[in-house]
């Protein structure tokens, strides 16, 4: 029997990424999550910038309720909204589901959002539109935004530096490594052929020389070591070359989005 997951707010978030920033397609907007307002230390699950002509150029605000408790105090304090809702052309409330809000009072300047259903797999449901409402003169929107983008894209290259050292580092420990079971002269080390000497004693077809030498002092466990210290450095190297390209592909995206904000607030 499969067990349903419990929906939180971070996986509301993600479905709203796949809603906005569908794989495969250039970004269309600045998708900020866990973002704070212009003078104020209230924070918006998420704000949406679109910042093409497809997209819409709407600023458009997101609040986040897993739970009829989250919404109950929502409602309860109409205020803890202003302070984004004030420069967006609309608002959404995102629910897991509706039953959240039966029988509760909604504004009516809220849309209200549910993950997607039946047919679809990435788009979100609109249960119910949201207006559009008169914001307020929205610069300081999107110098909050544009100031977001810049951090975050400081921190981005930062962490892509870190791991370019460090994967530089170990594919020089791999080299090193590989030269040292090579030997100086080209010819198979002792190392080489104690590992030759097990392959053939377990009955794996080996293409190399064996050579006549064994009288040596190295021991399986020495092979097993190397082969295992071999094998960790390549592992974590390729986990890093897969990160870098991810980290590659997010900076270009951060750097597209933020040269299209500065563009919109330096006119």
């Amino acid at each position: 029997m499969t067990v349903a997951t419990k929906p939180t707010a971070d996986s509301l978030i993600n479905v709203l990424r796949r809603h906005y920033l569908p794989e495969g397609r250039p970004p269309g907007g600045i998708f900020a999550a866990e973002i704070q307002a212009p003078g104020s230390s209230r924070r918006a699950d998420l704000i949406w910038q679109g910042v093409t002509a497809g997209a819409g150029y709407e600023l458009i605000g997101h609040e986040v309720k897993v739970s009829r408790a989250d919404l109950l105090n929502e409602l309860a304090d109409p205020t803890k909204s202003d302070p984004w809702m004030r420069y967006c052309n609309r608002w959404y409330l995102v629910l897991p589901h509706l039953a959240i809000a039966d029988g509760l009072d909604l504004p009516d300047t809220w849309g209200v959002m549910t993950p997607p259903s039946g047919r679809r797999t990435r788009s979100m449901t609109i249960e119910r539109k949201a207006p559009a409402l008169t914001p307020h003169e929205q610069s300081p929107a999107l110098r909050t935004i544009a100031t977001w983008l810049h951090w975050r894209h400081h921190n981005a290259e930062l962490h892509m530096k870190s791991a370019q050292r460090e994967r530089d580092e170990l594919r020089k420990a791999n080299d090193d490594l590989q030269m040292r079971a090579r030997g100086t002269d080209g010819r198979q080390s002792p190392l080489q052929r104690v590992v030759s000497e097990i392959v053939t004693g377990v009955g794996i077809g080996y293409g190399g020389q064996l050579g006549d030498d064994w009288n040596i002092s190295i021991s399986a466990d020495d092979v097993i070591a190397e082969l295992r210290e071999t094998g960790s450095i390549r592992a974590r190297a390729e986990r890093l070359q897969q990160q870098i390209k991810y980290d590659l592909s997010s900076l270009r995206t951060i750097r597209d989005s933020c040269e299209a904000v500065l563009k919109d607030v330096k006119s």
